[in-house]
């Protein structure tokens, strides 16, 4: 019985672990995103479970590095870069951890944090 239980326990721990939805963020285009990071003014659609109280909680932590501007009806976040160089603008991955996006779409293509910093804020 202890082991039924055991094995009860692991698979519900299992699910709660791994049954977590992923969430994505996108740009508009890669054209409007590359003319944000060169005025340092960088527009993203943040996911619909993320909230203005979480972008407002997040934000707070970066203010030497940028502030964020939300919109709530369209989820589009607008950083505000303090100083626009790549060490502020990784940054911007932490702000997207914290609020559980691991992932970015731009064109219908999806990047992993790391890989869109590569490819778009560097």
């Amino acid at each position: 019985m202890k082991k039924v239980a055991f094995l009860f326990i692991a698979l519900c721990l299992n699910l709660l672990v791994f049954g977590q939805k992923s969430l994505s963020a996108s740009a508009k285009n890669s054209t409007e995103l590359k003319g944000g990071v060169a005025s340092g003014h960088i527009q993203l659609i943040l996911p619909s479970e993320v909230t203005a109280e979480n972008v407002t909680m997040y934000a707070k932590y970066y203010t030497n590095m940028f502030t964020v501007e939300f919109d709530e009806k369209s989820h589009l976040a607008t950083f505000h870069m303090i100083t626009n160089d790549t060490f502020s603008r990784r940054v911007i991955l932490r702000f997207l951890s914290a609020n559980q996006i691991v992932s970015v779409q731009v064109e219908n293509k999806n990047y992993d944090l790391g890989t869109f910093f590569e490819n778009y804020l560097q």
